[in-house]
C-alpha cells in the first residue's frame, strides 16, 4: 500500500531544480544605457567581468571617436566604441566582487593551502 502523503526527496529535488531554473529563465533584468567611469560590470551571458576606468576621444585607432577603457579581473585592457550596443547585456556589479575575483587570479598557486585545524587536546 503506497501512501499520498510520502514522496521521493531525490524526485523531489530534481523537479524543484527543474522548476527554478525554468522560473529564473523567465526573469529579465534591464541592461545599461552607457557605462559610468570607475564602476564595475558583469555579462553573465559572458562570464566575464569589467571595470570602466575611463572614457576619452583620444585614441588615434578609434579615429577620435569616444571610447570605454576597460579592465577585466586578469589585468587585461579592452577599449569599446560609447555606442547604446556596447551596453547590451552588462549589469552593474559591486567593486567587492569584481576585487576578489582580481585577488584570487593574482595569487592563484602562490598562497598557501590552508592549514588543518588542531586536534582538540585529549582530555
Amino acid at each position: 500500500m503506497e501512501n499520498e502523503n510520502v514522496i521521493n526527496l531525490e524526485e523531489y529535488k530534481k523537479q524543484r531544480k527543474e522548476d527554478r531554473e525554468e522560473y529564473y529563465k523567465t526573469l529579465s533584468v534591464p541592461t545599461l544605457k552607457a557605462f559610468e567611469p570607475d564602476c564595475y560590470y558583469i555579462n553573465p551571458e559572458k562570464g566575464t567581468m569589467i571595470h570602466v576606468l575611463f572614457i576619452t576621444d583620444k585614441s588615434d585607432i578609434f579615429d577620435r571617436e569616444m571610447i570605454y577603457v576597460m579592465e577585466d579581473p586578469a589585468g587585461s585592457v579592452y577599449c569599446a566604441l560609447v555606442d547604446e550596443d556596447t551596453c547590451e547585456g552588462w549589469h552593474e556589479l559591486s567593486e567587492d566582487v569584481f576585487t576578489h575575483e582580481v585577488l584570487k587570479r593574482r595569487y592563484e598557486g602562490e598562497l598557501p593551502p590552508f592549514p588543518d585545524p588542531e586536534p582538540p587536546p585529549e582530555k
